[in-house]
């Protein structure tokens, strides 16, 4: 209900915490592009323990934060963009932003008309800490917004859930 309260006072609509209400066909698109990304973050396959073949081993476009780099990415199907990558010689800190892409035509799981948002984004931050002979300790922070040149990307309509909204 709240998420329709926004969409009647004209701001736009958001997805808060596991339970939001969100559609399950746009929570799906989402974890078709976060679960693959969760498996190189938190169990990466790199011959190399170390932040520089970390970060070189995630898949996504890359954004160096400019609004000319903004325009070139590509996010009409959904997708990953990482952008604020800084490394060190034991830390990798990047930001990821994920598109679902458009929502097919269709009924939602419980078999109703379908009348939210035709895309979904979420973003969030990772810190990942290199040690010796191990997996690197990686932290995720929630945020509570996209960087708006990210955003401008999407339809109008797109809607924005936070990151815990996937967890579960």
């Amino acid at each position: 209900m709240a998420a329709l309260v926004l969409v009647l006072t004209g701001c736009r609509t958001e997805y808060h915490g596991f339970g939001s209400g969100i559609d399950g066909v746009l929570a799906r698109q989402i974890a078709s592009f976060e679960d693959p990304l969760s498996w190189s973050l938190f169990r990466p396959e790199i011959a190399d323990n170390e932040p520089a073949a970390y970060l070189n081993a995630i898949d996504g476009q890359r954004w160096d934060g400019s609004e000319d780099a903004a325009a070139g990415l590509d996010l009409r199907m959904g997708g990953v963009v990482l952008y604020e990558t800084t490394t060190t010689d034991t830390d990798v800190e990047l930001s990821v932003f994920i598109a679902s892409g458009p929502r097919p035509a269709g009924a939602t799981d419980e078999g109703l008309k379908y009348r939210g948002p035709s895309t979904v984004f979420t973003c969030y931050g990772i810190k990942a800490q290199f040690q010796p002979m191990s997996l690197p300790a990686v932290d995720r922070v929630i945020f509570d917004d996209c960087p708006s040149a990210l955003v401008e990307l999407l339809p109008e309509d797109a809607a924005f859930a936070s990151a815990e909204v996937f967890d579960g």
